[in-house]
């Protein structure tokens, strides 16, 4: 398609080439993900009164994608006004009545197009989405058996692994799922089959499968279901006809592409994004990889005017080509476990090395990835054995934190602080928070009456239902769990607001917090830790050691709860240690021999 042409095409109303035209210009508009160039060439078309099915339906099309869906719908009746038939259509209509809270309305539709060949697989998929994103583990089970032979293998696999609680009511719970979901990996792999394999690289064109990212929350044979997972990827992927390996020629600047899926407002971009934006570009030729992100001001504010970026299309072949032209020296994944696309396009060399870091602080035993940037106040002698890459151990933290804007803090009635009362936050997402550490909230509670304890809702009522019920089924006395307080997801302002009222704050012991507790610090608020094991237990342990408050970093769960109960009773040592923090915290912001070590790292790179 010579898109000059087509545009051209569409200067003329009575050109009999423009209703032609201007579906295709939708078409390669669509594929660019550029929604908003669609809405202007059917504006025009209906303009010029070109009422073609085609042009109401991209249109419609548009807006679905956009987020108007009011308005998406309006175009999907008129097509269905004249077709009622059209399946395509109707599975758009329904994938709005979802977003716009009208369930039943969905479940009609979809319940229709899920019985049409054409129309299968998307319904099959949103539904499973809906279902998976409302955590019912068992709706999703009972779709995947109903229709287990109408799936592609790999993509069943990947759906079934990929199916568990986002928050586990006991132990034993964990381990049984943990256990089952190991042993279907390793059956899986052995009867790994390539035509499999190669059916299920068409479905990814259209369709990308949950990732691993919530099973390494339940510190349950994290490692081994890792290694594992990716071995299974690895199979694959194997089969998909696209050479792994890569081998670049000689650049005049050593050029670096940054990979994420969240280049938009999110915590992990606010951890690394300075290592893009900082490198010495006299030395460095920096590119950012979109692979997915939603588009937001802080995405705009990254990519415009910005020639030295990619947003990939979704065709795994196009993008590695593409990539594999740019002759990379170093690529570097922000989010390797979080993002749907990357944990396949990891499976492939397009760069001369390959590193992630640790915005998911877990290796990846992926074949392909060469190191994991970490920091040396985050490792000890027992984390830095855990690691399928080489550890590079950056200066301090190894990253460039910004410093906290204090002054926007938007105050708000959720918490309520009291003058004797001892507010205590556990402002971790509710999976972090595993039934091994209940025992500490059961002592608080049952003890201590004048004391509060906040977590933040996971923003699903079932979920929270579950913690909820885990924790006041053990308590001595019910009535304690009425200060156990789940408070609503909020904005950084707000959020920032409920730090600012709490005594302090303790750490989640098996995931440990890491822009929170950046943001407690900030506010002088002092966290507890216990020395971790791995890196993901123990990234607030690196935050407290470089600002020299070790006294908040204990060596087990006992001294941990000892400690927590000495601050419950001596409001003076907690104003103590916050003064401790007011005079050091400094430490970790605006970090430049973390860049500096970084660039090091780059040029002396093997």
């Amino acid at each position: 398609m010579d898109i000059n042409n087509l545009i051209r095409d569409l200067q003329d109303p009575q050109n009999p080439k423009f209703l032609k035209s201007a579906v295709n210009l939708c078409l390669h508009y669509n594929n660019m993900g550029n929604y908003n160039k669609i809405i202007d060439i059917t504006t025009k078309a209906i303009k010029h009164k070109v009422k073609h099915t085609a042009i109401i339906g991209n249109r419609g099309y548009a807006y679905l994608k956009i987020g108007k869906y009011y308005l998406a719908i309006k175009y999907f009746k008129k097509i269905l006004l004249k077709n009622t038939d059209d399946n395509f259509t109707k599975f758009n209509y329904a994938v709005c009545l979802k977003f716009t809270k009208n369930i039943d309305g969905y479940f009609k539709l979809i319940n229709e197009t899920i019985k049409n060949e054409h129309t299968f697989l998307n319904s099959f998929l949103d539904l499973y989405e809906f279902y998976r994103n409302l955590n019912k583990v068992e709706e999703c089970q009972k779709l995947l058996k109903s229709y287990n032979k109408k799936i592609n293998k790999v993509l069943f696999n990947l759906l079934e692994i990929n199916l568990y609680p986002i928050v586990y009511d006991t132990d034993t719970n964990i381990k049984k799922t943990i256990n089952n979901i190991n042993l279907k990996l390793i059956n899986e792999t052995s009867k790994n089959k390539a035509d499999d394999n190669k059916n299920f690289k068409t479905i990814l064109n259209n369709y990308l499968p949950p990732t691993n990212f919530y099973l390494s929350y339940a510190n349950y044979k994290t490692l081994e279901i890792q290694k594992n997972y990716s071995k299974y990827l690895e199979e694959v992927t194997n089969n998909f006809e696209i050479i792994k390996q890569f081998k670049i020629n000689k650049n005049k600047k050593i050029k670096i592409a940054f990979i994420s899926s969240i280049l938009n407002n999110h915590t992990v971009t606010n951890l690394f994004i300075n290592w893009y934006r900082l490198l010495n570009k006299e030395t460095f030729d920096t590119w950012l990889i979109d692979s997915g992100s939603i588009q937001d001001d802080h995405y705009k504010n990254l990519i415009q005017n910005n020639e030295k970026f990619y947003k990939v299309t979704g065709n795994l072949d196009n993008d590695i080509k593409y990539l594999r032209s740019l002759n990379i020296n170093v690529a570097i994944f922000l989010d390797y476990h979080m993002s749907r696309y990357n944990q396949f396009l990891s499976m492939f060399k397009f760069a001369d090395k390959t590193c992630v870091t640790w915005g998911h602080p877990l290796s990846t035993f992926n074949k392909n990835i060469d190191f994991f940037l970490s920091g040396e106040y985050l490792e000890n002698k027992f984390t830095q054995k855990k690691y399928s890459e080489k550890l590079i151990k950056l200066s301090n933290l190894s990253v460039f934190y910004e410093n906290i804007d204090l002054t926007k803090i938007k105050i708000n009635n959720s918490v309520i602080k009291k003058s004797r009362d001892i507010n205590i936050g556990i402002l971790q997402s509710l999976f972090k928070i595993l039934p091994s550490e209940d025992e500490i909230f059961l002592r608080i509670l049952d003890k201590y009456k004048n004391t509060n304890l906040y977590f933040l809702s996971s923003g699903l009522s079932l979920v929270d239902e579950v913690f909820r019920n885990r924790i006041s089924k053990k308590l001595k006395n019910k009535k304690n769990i009425d200060r156990l307080i789940l408070l609503p997801r909020a904005k950084k302002n707000i959020y920032l607001d409920y730090i600012r009222n709490m005594s302090f704050l303790i750490d989640s012991l098996s995931w440990s917090g890491g822009n929170t507790h950046f943001e407690a610090l900030s506010l002088n608020k002092p966290v507890i830790t216990v020395n971790g094991l791995t890196l993901k237990q123990n990234v607030t342990t690196g935050l407290l050691k470089r600002i020299n408050c070790e006294n908040l970093i204990k060596d087990n769960k006992g001294d941990f709860l000892k400690y927590i109960e000495k601050y419950i009773n001596n409001i003076d040592l907690i104003n103590e240690i916050s003064a401790n923090i007011e005079r050091n915290k400094k430490l970790l912001f605006n970090d430049i021999s973390s860049i500096k070590s970084l660039e090091k790292f780059l040029r002396n790179i093997k």
